[in-house]
């Protein structure tokens, strides 16, 4: 199966999810997005299932924006996807036109208050996803039992998770304040007020680091503005695509 998948016609935007959730957490703020305008690309599979340090994911990612962007792509990234745009427009400036960035780790360690998952049976696995969905949303109902199903069936796999806890422990050390100074982009903080996982107000002093970070708080809303509130979260995202537009044209 191929990493990535594609739609549409048009400016490319990049969508990359963390550590847990694949591609579906994009599905309702992609369906907003005209597919004459955009090319929307979404990375299929969580994290986890493509490598265990955050260098050979960076490396996929740079591949792949190589090898199939002619010119420069939009990345927008939740949680540890956050991270790896920022990654990407430090890295691969020539490739990265402007980036959104949600939820991002990088500015200290948090502790959720229910340990950390422990390999075991499904139902265990399930269990742990469960308790974390009561600390990651604000509205527990946006996620389905269904899509519980299918993250817990997806580190079931040893191998998928132990490439999540030492993805995860290596996400808790990274410094985002020494790589937001580096970007030269256009940076819009995308963050839900109620984020427990990495809150706001750490993101919002790092502001002074760089004159291209624009910062839009959607309220009422935890780690996954995109899927609490993916219509506010689109007109978000196409706002400053328009602002970004307008300044390079």
């Amino acid at each position: 199966m191929e990493s990535f998948k594609s739609e549409g016609n048009g400016i490319p935007i990049l969508f990359i999810s963390g550590l847990f959730a694949g591609d579906w957490i994009w599905g309702d703020v992609t369906s907003y997005f005209s597919k004459t305008q955009y090319t929307i690309i979404r990375l299929r599979e969580p994290l986890s299932a493509y490598g265990h340090k955050i260098s050979e994911l960076r490396e996929m990612l740079i591949q792949f924006l190589n090898e199939s962007i002619k010119d420069k792509a939009i990345v927008i990234g939740n949680s540890l996807g956050g991270l790896l745009a920022m990654d990407l427009a430090s890295s691969i400036p020539e490739k990265v036109a402007a980036i959104v960035v949600s939820g991002a780790p990088g500015m200290g360690s948090t502790n959720l208050g229910i340990g950390p998952p422990k390999m075991g049976s499904k139902e265990e696995s399930k269990k742990w996803f469960g308790d974390l969905r009561e600390k990651l949303f604000v509205n527990r109902q946006c996620v389905t039992d269904e899509q519980l199903d299918l993250v817990s069936e997806f580190f079931s796999d040893r191998r998928s998770f132990l490439n999540m806890i030492r993805l995860a422990k290596e996400a808790d050390k990274y410094d985002a304040k020494s790589i937001l100074p580096k970007i030269e982009c256009p940076i819009l903080l995308l963050w839900g007020d109620q984020d427990k996982v990495s809150p706001i107000e750490p993101w919002k002093s790092s502001i002074p680091l760089n004159p291209q970070i624009q910062l839009k708080v959607i309220e009422n809303s935890g780690h996954s503005p995109m899927m609490e509130k993916p219509r506010e979260f689109w007109e978000s995202i196409e706002s400053f695509i328009k602002s970004v537009l307008v300044h390079h044209t």
